[in-house]
C-alpha cells in the first residue's frame, strides 16, 4: 500500500490511497479518495454531471435519502449570464463550513463537488479557444471565458476539487500545429494557475491533460512530475486512453476521466485503462429515454443475448405489477411496479424520470461495487469478457419521448433549423380561435356538425 497526499493541502484534508497488487494489470487500479467533511470514495467510482448544479430529475433530499452518490461535476458555464462576476451564485453569503457553490446548489454533505469550466458532454462552440480564454456555451449564448476569471471564480466558489483549465480542441479535423498549441496553452494555463496564491486552500487542483500523445506534451508531463507535483492533487483527462499512456508517470495521483462512455461496455474499457473516477452522463440519458437499467457485473458465464435495460414505454408493461428489476433493492423497485412507471411515462408525469433516476443510479452503484470486488479478487478481466458475451452491445433504443429538451443542451446548426421540441399544445389553438370568434359575435359554422345532431341536442329544429 502506498499513500500520497497533496502537500499544498493539510494532510487530513485531501488524500488518495492507491493499493497495488498482482491484480494491477494493464493500468487497472483500486484506491480510496478522502476529502475532509465528505464520504470516503472507493475507486473506481462514478461522478454524476449536473445541470445548473442539480442532478437532473431528483432533488437534493432525494439524493441524500435514496441514493449512494458520492461525487458530482458542476460546470461554471451553467451559471454564467452576461459575465461571471455578476451571476447570482457569486452573491451568496454561506454559513461556514459551506462554500458559495455548495450553498447555492444545496449540495448534500455526502457528495464531493467538482468544478470545471464546461459541461459534460460539452456543446461544440462556433468560436475557438484563444491564448487567454475558453470558448463556452451559456444560457444567453456563446461566450469566451477568460482563464484568469475561471481561476478566480473557482477560488471564490470553493469546490472540493477544481479542474485545471485546458485547451481542448472540439473540431474533428485537427492540424499538428493546433495539437502542439493545445499542449502549450494547457501547460501555460496550469503554470499560471499554480502561480496564483489561492485565497481558499481547501480546494484541490486536478491538472488537466489534453487528449494528446505523451510525446506531444512530454515537457508538460515532466513539469507535472518534477516541479508541480507538490501543488497538484490529481489529474483530469478528456480521453480514456490518456490514463493508459501515462504508464508509471504520476501513478500515485487520482485520475478523473471527463469522458462520455455511452454504455457499461465502454465504461468497463475506461476503467480497465486506469481511470479512478469517471463521469457517466449516459445514466441520465437512459432515464430520460424511459429505460430502466437491468444489468449486473457478476453475470453467469452461460448468459447470452440479455438486454441492458427495459423500455417502460412498451405497452407490454401496462398491466405488469412486477418490480422494474427482480431482486433490485432500490426505492423504485420496492415501492412501485412497471405498470405504474408505464402510466407515468404515458401521462408525461415528471415523477417517471425521478423514479427511473433513483433506480438507474442504484444499478450503477451496484455495478461499480461489483467491479471493485472483482479487482480485489483478480477476476476483473474474466468477468468483463463474460459481461461482453452476456449483454447486448448497446442500450435499448428509445421508443417514447423524453422530458423537454432545453435549448442549451443541443448544438445549434444555424438558421432554418427545426424546433427542438414538437408542439404539444397545438390542438388547443383551434379552440382558442373559436372562443375568440364567439366573443366577437361572429357566428362560424362547424364544418363537421350535422343538422340532425343539433336537433337531437335540442339546440334547433328542422324547418320545412
Amino acid at each position: 500500500m502506498a499513500t500520497e497526499r497533496a502537500p499544498s493541502l493539510p494532510p487530513e484534508m485531501f488524500s488518495f490511497v492507491l493499493r497495488h497488487g498482482d491484480y494491477s494489470k494493464a493500468g487497472l487500479r483500486l484506491g480510496q479518495l478522502t476529502v475532509q467533511g465528505r464520504s470516503a470514495i472507493s475507486t473506481p467510482s462514478l461522478v454524476i454531471p449536473t445541470s445548473r448544479g442539480v442532478i437532473p430529475h431528483i432533488t437534493q433530499d432525494t439524493v441524500s435519502k435514496l441514493t449512494r452518490l458520492s461525487a458530482v461535476y458542476v460546470a461554471l458555464e451553467d451559471f454564467i449570464e452576461r459575465s461571471p462576476s455578476k451571476s447570482p451564485i457569486f452573491r451568496q453569503n454561506p454559513s461556514p463550513p459551506n462554500s458559495k457553490l455548495r450553498d447555492f446548489i444545496a449540495l448534500p454533505d455526502q457528495c464531493l463537488s467538482i468544478l470545471g469550466p464546461r459541461r459534460i458532454p460539452a456543446i461544440e462552440t462556433p468560436n475557438q479557444n484563444s491564448n487567454s480564454s475558453i470558448a463556452i456555451c451559456t444560457s444567453v449564448g456563446f461566450q469566451l471565458l477568460n482563464v484568469d476569471d475561471y481561476v478566480q471564480s473557482a477560488q471564490d466558489l470553493g469546490p472540493d476539487i477544481t479542474i485545471g483549465p485546458a485547451d481542448i480542441v472540439t473540431t474533428k479535423q485537427v492540424s499538428q500545429k493546433r495539437m502542439e498549441k493545445s499542449a502549450d496553452r494547457t501547460h501555460a494555463w496550469t503554470r499560471d494557475t499554480l502561480a496564483v496564491e489561492p485565497e481558499n486552500k481547501e480546494s484541490a487542483l486536478f491538472a488537466s491533460l489534453p487528449p494528446l500523445e505523451p510525446q506531444r506534451q512530454s515537457f508538460y508531463l515532466s513539469d507535472l512530475t518534477e516541479e508541480y507535483k507538490g501543488q497538484v492533487a490529481g489529474l483530469s483527462t478528456y480521453s480514456a486512453e490518456t490514463a493508459a499512456s501515462l504508464q508509471n508517470t504520476l501513478e500515485d495521483l487520482p485520475r478523473l476521466c471527463l469522458n462520455n462512455p455511452i454504455n457499461p461496455h465502454e465504461l468497463l474499457r475506461v476503467i480497465a485503462l486506469g481511470n479512478d473516477l469517471v463521469t457517466t452522463p449516459f445514466v441520465t440519458e437512459t432515464s430520460e429515454n424511459g429505460i430502466a437499467m437491468d444489468f449486473r457485473f457478476a453475470v453467469s458465464y452461460e448468459a447470452r443475448n440479455q438486454k441492458l435495460g427495459i423500455d417502460l414505454w412498451d405497452n407490454a408493461h401496462a398491466t405488469d405489477v412486477s418490480p422494474l428489476v427482480k431482486g433490485c433493492g432500490c426505492y423504485t423497485c420496492t415501492k412501485h411496479h412497471r405498470a405504474y412507471l408505464h402510466h407515468l411515462l404515458s401521462a408525461k408525469e415528471m415523477l417517471a424520470w425521478t423514479l427511473l433516476q433513483i433506480h438507474n443510479f442504484s444499478i450503477m452503484e451496484d455495478f461499480f461495487e461489483a467491479i471493485r470486488e472483482s479487482v480485489r479478487k483478480g477476476t476483473f478481466e474474466e468477468q468483463s469478457k463474460a459481461f461482453a458475451r452476456a449483454y447486448d452491445p448497446e442500450m435499448p433504443r428509445p421508443t417514447g419521448e423524453g422530458p423537454r429538451i432545453r435549448g442549451y443542451q443541443m448544438k445549434s446548426v444555424g438558421g432554418g433549423e427545426p424546433k427542438k421540441n414538437r408542439k404539444v399544445y397545438g390542438r388547443l389553438d383551434e379552440q382558442a380561435r373559436k372562443l375568440e370568434e364567439a366573443e366577437s359575435g361572429i357566428a362560424t359554422p362547424e364544418e363537421d356538425v350535422n343538422a340532425k345532431d343539433i336537433e337531437k341536442l335540442g339546440l334547433g329544429e328542422v324547418q320545412n
